[in-house]
């Protein structure tokens, strides 16, 4: 009885590795359509019809068939073309949020303040 069970779960888990594994083809198309190309005007390698860009093709291929996971494919890629080649860069500017919500919080904190003083 609970064979059937268990082949039942089976067959699901095997239908569902694809869909949250991802496959080398999506991977590429991923990073190619996110990677700008240095010598074309605002054209991602996907897009790019340059040798150039088929050069950094085949290198982004050799390094997804290499097993390199997605922050190593974009250290390489950052490291040596900077931050700009990366249409989606990964936001590491914390200031931007931390710096606005101090303000607003000293600001609160002096209107209670003047508040309280007054009375």
């Amino acid at each position: 009885m609970y064979k059937k069970y268990l082949t039942i779960l089976l067959l699901i888990i095997i239908a569902l590795v694809p869909i949250f594994l991802p496959s080398d083809e999506s991977r590429f198309d991923e990073w190619s359509r996110s990677l700008l190309c240095p010598v074309c005007q605002g054209e991602t390698l996907y897009d790019s019809p340059s040798e150039y860009a088929d050069d950094m093709r085949i290198i982004l291929q050799e390094q997804i068939a290499n097993g390199l996971n997605d922050d190593e494919i974009y250290e390489f890629w950052v490291t040596r073309y900077g931050e700009k080649i990366i249409t989606n860069p990964i936001e590491r500017n914390n200031e931007l949020v931390l710096i606005p919500l101090f303000l607003i919080l000293v600001f609160v904190l002096m209107f209670v303040r003047n508040l309280y003083v007054k009375k």
